[in-house]
């Protein structure tokens, strides 16, 4: 009789331990799922990788030249960092806006152009494009050089400009120079012709 009732107390307290299961079962799974979520959420939460990166501080218009008080450097998002960002203003001060540029863009090497091959070259100066001529072609003219250009005209051969500064230089596009306003049109129609040559000046001239 003993062993029955143990039996009949140990199937009452297993049958009450089920209930009591029961009743906490989905409020404990829910409270899982519930936690599950928090740390989901802070992990979306939780600070992202940046990157360094330019960008304008000011709104500016198209030929602006950048300035020190025009950027600054933030954190971009790694994400969505542009590949061609700056990471440091100093490569960027001096340059110039291609196109207008918004408060708070990236200032990409697309964006912002070095300073015009004219810089330094002095008042009313012009670039001209002349063809390639053997003289190019020798290689013995640099970037840098001076030359004077001579043209055919009506009167004969003249200097149409002297001590004229070479830009850039390519076997295949020519030469580009830096000539005075004012002689640009005569350079050009002597180019047309086919009747402009180059003398390339001694570094002392």
């Amino acid at each position: 009789m003993l062993k029955s009732a143990y039996r009949d107390v140990v199937a009452i307290d297993s049958w009450r331990l089920q209930r009591r299961w029961r009743r906490i079962q989905r409020p404990l799974a829910a409270s899982l799922i519930v936690v599950g979520g928090l740390l989901v959420w802070a992990q979306q939460q939780g600070p992202k990788p940046t990157v360094a990166t330019v960008v304008a501080t000011v709104d500016m218009p198209a030929g602006h030249i950048v300035g020190s008080s025009d950027v600054q450097v933030v954190g971009w998002p790694a994400e969505a960092h542009p590949a061609a960002a700056a990471s440091s203003p100093q490569t960027l001060l001096g340059r110039r806006a291609t196109a207008p540029i918004r408060a708070g863009e990236p200032l990409t090497d697309q964006r912002v152009v070095g300073p015009s091959v004219l810089a330094g070259a002095g008042p009313g100066q012009v670039a001209v494009a002349l063809s390639p001529d053997p003289l190019t072609s020798s290689g013995v003219i640099r970037p840098g050089d001076r030359v004077n250009l001579v043209g055919q005209t009506e009167t004969g051969p003249r200097t149409l400009v002297q001590n004229a500064s070479v830009l850039t230089l390519t076997e295949e596009s020519g030469t580009v120079l830096a000539v005075p306003g004012t002689s640009a049109a005569a350079v050009m129609q002597a180019a047309a012709t086919d009747s402009i040559a180059m003398v390339l000046l001694a570094d002392d001239q």
